[in-house]
């Protein structure tokens, strides 16, 4: 009959607690020798704790895979062509038409997409110089610019209307 024989990690833990215990006389005898009154209960917990670091940093990186970080997304954060702006729109024309009182947040927001358009084609902005703005705006944003309270429910078509003539900008 043979005799079992030990696993490999369970030899590794008896060569370390016997290579920690080696290390223990020696700090203890050395301390003995040198003239010193060592404390044994507190040096077996110096290195028992030294040797539990040392051997966490020795089996840590053979138990752990390197992750793996893409620098460049494969997918775009949007689909292509899908642009932000229109996302609002939508939700601010779906706003006008379901929402009890009318304000001017439809209005706000085709002014300031006119501006832009007027900012970029022309080097011209509404806000900052209306009568250089008045005459490129024509007359159907020109009305939408000088709106005041009460504002008015829009219907689909004057909405087509006003976006026509931004993109005509």
């Amino acid at each position: 009959m043979t005799p079992p024989t030990a696993s490999v990690g369970t030899l590794r833990w008896v060569e370390r607690g016997a290579a920690a215990g080696l290390v223990w006389v020696v700090l203890t005898l050395g301390a003995h020798v040198l003239g010193g009154r060592p404390h044994p209960g507190l040096l077996a917990l110096a290195v028992a704790g030294g040797a539990s670091a040392l051997w966490l940093l020795v089996d840590l990186p053979g138990s752990s895979r390197v992750s793996s970080w893409d620098r460049v997304a494969t997918e775009p954060i949007r689909p292509p062509g899908e642009d932000p702006r229109l996302t609002t729109l939508e939700r601010v024309v779906g706003g006008h038409f379901e929402g009890r009182e009318v304000t001017d947040t439809l209005q706000r927001h085709l002014m300031a997409l006119a501006d832009q358009r007027l900012l970029a084609r022309h080097g011209v902005s509404w806000r900052v110089d209306p009568e250089r703005a008045g005459p490129l705006l024509g007359p159907e944003l020109l009305a939408l610019a000088r709106q005041s309270a009460p504002y008015p429910r829009m219907s689909v078509h004057q909405i087509d209307v006003l976006l026509t003539r931004i993109e005509a900008l």
